[in-house]
């Protein structure tokens, strides 16, 4: 059993999100996501953003996994708030059937958003690092250990990671490879370690700067 904050001025909104949590996780409102608290995730109400977007920095907490609950927010906005350390965005149209398995789904280390919006996160991840670094040129060191990296995955470790990179969750991974989630999981567990990443976002940055060295 988890423990779930829900951020909402929106009594209704909380109400239904905690109905469909209730039965699983403990849950209780947060009142205030700029002071301390101990969560394992967030449901973040997309208002109190498109309110005060200062409250974008909340997301890069890593000790809480947030998942931004909106309302036909635009493909940009759902992009902003992935770069900025969210796990997920859903729908609150969708949240009686979804938010279960989305809360699930962040727990587990997985992120919960479109598929077709996994490439354009990475995308903006790594303009950012790049941008970051302009004028300071990856070292020569820092290419062999990247290649060093690549190079110390199995084969069943570069199936996961090229799917990671394609956006797909550990449900579908073991699909397709016929494994556990369990083994989906470890395999993961490996990876992160071998590229010093904790995330799979960051994961899929690095495998994509080990790219443009081969």
């Amino acid at each position: 059993m988890a423990n779930i904050l829900i951020y909402s001025n929106n009594p209704q909104l909380t109400a239904e999100w905690m109905h469909a949590l209730i039965s699983d996780h403990s849950v209780t409102r947060l009142l205030n996501a700029r002071t301390e608290y101990h969560a394992d995730a967030v449901i973040f109400d997309a208002r109190k953003l498109d309110e005060d977007t200062s409250l974008l920095a909340v997301l890069a907490n890593p000790n809480t996994r947030f998942l931004v609950m909106g309302s036909n927010w635009p493909e940009q906005k759902q992009i902003e708030v992935m770069v900025h350390g969210a796990a997920g965005y859903c729908e609150e149209a969708e949240a009686a059937q979804l938010l279960k398995r989305a809360v699930d789904c962040i727990l587990k280390g997985d992120i919960w958003i479109r598929r077709a919006l996994v490439p354009k996160v990475i995308g903006v991840l790594t303009g950012q690092l790049q941008s970051s670094s302009q004028g300071n040129h990856i070292s020569l060191e820092e290419r062999e250990k990247l290649m060093r990296m690549s190079e110390s995955l199995s084969a069943r470790e570069i199936e996961v990671a090229n799917m990671i990179r394609q956006g797909e969750n550990n449900r579908s991974i073991a699909e397709a490879m016929n494994i556990s989630e369990r083994t989906v999981k470890a395999h993961l567990s490996s990876i992160f370690r071998k590229f010093e990443v904790d995330d799979r976002l960051r994961l899929a940055i690095r495998l994509k700067e080990a790219d443009q060295y081969r």
